[in-house]
């Protein structure tokens, strides 16, 4: 549950509002969010600097760039204190300096604008935080000097083996066909149980009659050994019918609630790409995880 949460609340700070991003934007910000949830910070950043490019009318596109200044902002600061080097915090200040430039040219007669104070002051924090790393903090590393170059032995090449690229973050989530088709799958298991279970309460409903035609004897008339038999064995037939009743009724609902779900959230993830699930197992069971996006920045 407490992952479950803490997913949610990383949606809330990173994700954009739906309808304030350009499609070029949203583009770029998804393959952002896949980056993010992969632990890959830098590609991240990357995919967010883009998406704000794609955008690049400081009045017009105010509240989308507003929310991916706050994704890089928080993207930055957590890769600061993961690896406790300044490169993070200097291009924060860069971003927040480029930002807040843009908006005193998109909006010249409103200096004490509230976002314009905001992305200056978010800047003196950077500013203030590079200063524990000194005055060189930003400044580029020299470049290396170039070595002497010895000939080459010549050598037999090694066989090139294909690399998995390492920043491409693994996407588990299963595609709406196949969710699509498992809940179709589901609810023909349910016909299934439900038709079990009224074969269940027929047994059950003609033993129990055959029961009272047995007990329906004159009093005077006592049972013989066959209609005792046949009464024992009406009965232990009419608690199995119920017992079959009870049991695949139950499946029945579970397996009726579960294709449901899944097919509404094939819907909703092919038309939206909010939704998504992913399957888990252990080896005590299995279920899939379902995951939506919500939208707003930090």
């Amino acid at each position: 549950m407490k992952s479950m949460l803490d997913s949610f609340a990383l949606f809330l700070v990173l994700a954009p509002a739906s309808g304030v991003l350009s499609p070029e934007a949203a583009e770029y910000n998804a393959k952002a969010m896949r980056f993010y949830d992969a632990g890959q910070l830098a590609p991240a950043v990357d995919e967010f600097y883009a998406a704000y490019q794609a955008m690049p009318d400081a009045r017009h596109d105010l509240a989308g760039r507003e929310q991916l200044v706050g994704a890089m902002r928080s993207t930055l600061l957590d890769l600061h204190d993961q690896t406790g080097e300044a490169a993070p915090i200097c291009r924060l200040q860069s971003i927040l300096q480029e930002h807040a430039d843009a908006l005193t040219a998109a909006f010249p007669n409103d200096s004490d604008k509230l976002e314009t104070r905001s992305a200056r002051a978010r800047h003196e924090e950077a500013t203030q935080q590079l200063a524990a790393f000194g005055p060189d903090a930003c400044k580029p590393p020299p470049p290396p000097i170039p070595a002497a170059i010895a000939a080459p032995e010549p050598s037999v090449p090694a066989p090139s083996t294909p690399r998995a690229d390492a920043t491409q973050p693994q996407d588990d989530a299963i595609p709406p066909r196949q969710l699509k088709i498992a809940g179709g799958v589901t609810l023909g298991l349910t016909a299934v149980l439900l038709g079990v279970m009224t074969y269940g309460l027929a047994t059950e409903a003609s033993q129990r009659a055959r029961v009272a035609d047995i007990n329906d004897k004159p009093a005077d008339c006592p049972l013989t050994l066959a209609e005792y038999n046949d009464l024992q064995t009406s009965r232990e037939h009419a608690l199995a019918g119920r017992r079959i009743a009870i049991g695949t009724g139950i499946a029945a609902g579970v397996t009726a609630a579960l294709g449901t779900t899944l097919l509404v959230l094939a819907h909703r993830s092919a038309r939206t790409k909010r939704w998504s699930a992913a399957p888990w197992w252990s080896p005590t069971g299995g279920g899939l995880t379902l995951h939506v996006k919500l939208g707003t920045a930090r």
